[in-house]
């Protein structure tokens, strides 16, 4: 019986260690998601289509600029 306590009392600082490793990764995988419950590779998702869509706008413009340029010169 004394062997077990032992042997459980030596692992005890390690299965702790563990413990409050989970913790953390729990902890910050909650803090990942936002408070609507998104998260983080979703908002980055809809961030890359946001500059995705401003993208095209810029590129029509630009495009609308270089014709009005050519007409006028």
């Amino acid at each position: 019986m004394n062997g077990w306590v032992e042997l459980a009392v030596s692992w005890l600082p390690f299965l702790a260690l563990i413990g409050v490793w989970f913790w953390f990764a729990r902890r910050s995988g909650m803090q990942a998601r936002g408070s609507s419950g998104v998260t983080m590779i979703e908002l980055y998702e809809q961030q890359v289509a946001e500059t995705r869509r401003m993208n095209n706008f810029l590129e029509r413009i630009a495009l609308s600029l270089e014709k009005h340029e050519a007409r006028g010169s």
